[in-house]
């Protein structure tokens, strides 16, 4: 799995890899821009949050993502170990911890939000860790479950990361992608365009070649499914009861 007890322990959190404080600095002024930096109480009750905040409407589809994850992985009966790339400030391995039979490692290279998910989820079942996936941090075959929240954007090579998790995962594991934007091949300029715009328009020109953006070809390798594919949900609910549900897939990977 991980000696952890060779690193250095510091608020809450294992260091593994070197710091990219360029990086994080960049990514913590976007965050505060957008009103994403939250405090500690706030975080405690995600992806439940007050409905004056902005990004409310974005919660309530993530909830959803969540209770459909969580219920999915009900069905196993053995005691799982389950790898979180990109975990943030660690809302979705407390809640999933909350609810499973299951040691969890959240994984993550933003020391700020890091250090706030041990202050704020002090589970013994959690496990935070500053580290770069790239690094040899981890053993063959740790984990059973890898999930990729919200977080495929943030690397530059899709199907590297990919066959790199392929090392981690056990023969009969699972990598998740939630919550995540994958276009087919026809959208992929107009995003890139919006992305661009968006952070121009924000200031933060820098962070644009730092957000990458995947096709469902990058997929084309692999042992892949869609759990929820969000073009055949959302018609059918919109056109029933008028409300949405994620726009993004949940795609399931085994080898």
């Amino acid at each position: 799995m991980i000696n952890l007890n060779k690193y250095r322990f510091e608020n809450g959190i294992y260091i593994v890899s070197k710091f990219d404080k360029e990086f994080e600095k960049l990514y913590l002024k976007i965050r505060e821009s957008e009103k994403r930096i939250y405090s500690d109480l706030e975080v405690s009750k995600l992806p439940s949050i007050s409905p004056a905040s902005q990004h409310f409407r974005e919660w309530k589809l993530r909830k959803r993502s969540l209770y459909r994850f969580t219920n999915y992985i009900q069905k196993f009966n053995d005691k799982l170990n389950l790898l979180e790339v990109g975990s943030g400030n660690g809302w979705f391995s407390a809640n999933i911890a909350n609810s499973s039979s299951i040691d969890i490692y959240a994984l993550d290279v933003n020391k700020f939000e890091l250090e706030q998910a041990a202050r704020v989820f002090n589970f013994k079942n959690i496990f935070f860790i500053y580290g770069n996936i790239f690094d040899n941090i981890f053993e063959k075959h740790s984990y059973d479950i890898i999930t990729l929240n919200s977080s495929i954007q943030y690397f530059n090579d899709l199907n590297k990361l990919i066959k790199r998790l392929f090392y981690f995962l056990t023969d009969k594991g699972e990598i998740h992608i939630l919550d995540s934007p994958i276009y087919n091949r026809n959208e992929l300029a107009d995003a890139k365009e919006r992305t661009a715009r968006y952070y121009i328009s924000n200031g933060f020109p820098e962070m644009v070649k730092h957000y990458y953006h995947y096709t469902f070809d990058e997929l084309k390798d692999f042992n892949y499914k869609i759990l929820y594919d969000p073009k055949a949900v959302q018609n059918n609910l919109k056109k029933i009861f008028g409300f949405r549900h994620s726009p993004f897939p949940w795609i399931r990977i085994t080898k």
